[in-house]
């Protein structure tokens, strides 16, 4: 009969020489950094848009037709500029025929404020009372008759200026609403102007961090149009009315001046951080090492020492909060503790390591990156 050896003896033996052919090797440079207490922030995802401060539908505040388009959809304007504009030839012919009423007014009121200082200038005797009172009822009644003129010119000139529809404020015409030759009544919209600036960014809060908002949160901002550009933001206002079932809040959001190009209507991501009021141990997302059974660990350095040779060990731990790059470790490590941060991916248990460099994390560090 013939006995065959069991291979196990050879394979305690091939792990004798891998384990002597590890420590022969040189020791890995790796980065650290030391665990210490930080503020913990929770950062909440959002989604928004840009919105512009102002926007309008204009329409005319007297009817008429339509005689002139001086804009079109997608011009830029100023204030003030003419838009659109109504036939005006009735009203310019009214207008004309108030401004001669008036004059003519003007000359009966003049002539008879004339006899009247005459009258006056006369020694007494002269002109009987009765004269004077007549002269002066006829002066008050010609003063009366240019006062009606000059307010019909006025009200005619308003009318005529009414024809014409100009800019509220500076922007860009979103969409146009009527063609020439159309009648168009007050209330009739005729075009829509968007203002150019200033720009918000509306974002919908969920109601659990609304009140923890304030106008010191920090909140980075992410645009479609601009995936690889990242900007801070300023809480403008909170908006404390909620739509009816929604139960998310209103946070209009400023962006820097540093922002690139913005238009209305362009879909925004932010990521809003919240102080949890509380501190806790934290690490750089990059020293975590997550498997896919859902465990997550991190590498510990022992006696570490910038320069020095170490060894490193394999330590599970329970992350918490994570925000601006840093995570928040609930349990596993302890105030001190040195953990690698780049050069982590394939360390093995009780492998020399060198920390070329040891970071010091402060409590009020904002390091990392998303």
């Amino acid at each position: 009969m013939t006995i065959i050896a069991s291979p196990r003896p050879w394979y305690g033996l091939l792990l004798l020489l891998a384990a002597a052919c590890t420590s022969a090797q040189e020791p890995t440079k790796v980065e650290a950094v030391r665990v210490v207490e930080r503020p913990v922030i929770e950062t909440v995802p959002l989604t928004g848009s840009v919105t512009a401060e102002q926007r309008s539908l204009l329409s005319p505040q007297v009817a008429g037709l339509v005689s002139r388009l001086a804009v079109d959809a997608g011009d830029r304007v100023d204030a003030g500029d003419l838009l659109l504009e109504l036939d005006s030839e009735l009203v310019s012919i009214d207008r004309d025929q108030a401004a001669a009423d008036l004059a003519s007014a003007e000359a009966q009121w003049a002539d008879s404020e004339r006899q009247l200082n005459e009258a006056r200038s006369l020694r007494d005797g002269a002109i009987a009372a009765s004269d004077i009172r007549r002269l002066e009822a006829e002066e008050r009644v010609s003063r009366a008759n240019r006062d009606a003129a000059r307010a019909r010119l006025k009200r005619l000139e308003a009318e005529l200026e009414r024809h014409q529809v100009r800019a509220p404020f500076s922007g860009v015409i979103s969409s146009r609403q009527v063609d020439l030759g159309e009648w168009v009544s007050p209330g009739n919209p005729l075009m829509e102007l968007v203002a150019s600036a200033p720009l918000r960014v509306h974002f919908q809060v969920p109601q659990r961090y609304f009140p923890r908002v304030s106008e010191q949160s920090r909140l980075s901002l992410r645009f479609d149009a601009y995936p690889d550009t990242e900007v801070i933001g300023r809480v403008h206002r909170k908006v404390p009315l909620s739509e009816s079932g929604a139960r998310t809040f209103l946070l209009r959001v400023t962006p820097p001046d540093d922002a690139p190009e913005l238009i209305p209507g362009l879909s925004t991501s932010g990521l809003l951080e919240l102080n949890t009021d509380r501190t806790g141990l934290s690490v750089p997302r990059d020293a975590l090492i997550r498997y896919p059974d859902g465990r997550v660990s991190v590498w510990v350095i022992t006696e570490a020492e910038q320069g020095q040779v170490s060894s490193v060990r394999e330590q599970q731990v329970t992350p918490g909060i994570s925000a601006s790059g840093w995570v928040e470790i609930r349990s596993g490590l302890s105030s001190g503790d040195v953990v690698v941060t780049l050069g982590n991916e394939a360390l093995q248990e009780g492998q020399n390591v060198v920390p070329e460099r040891i970071a010091e994390s402060h409590a009020n560090d904002q390091g990392g990156s998303r």
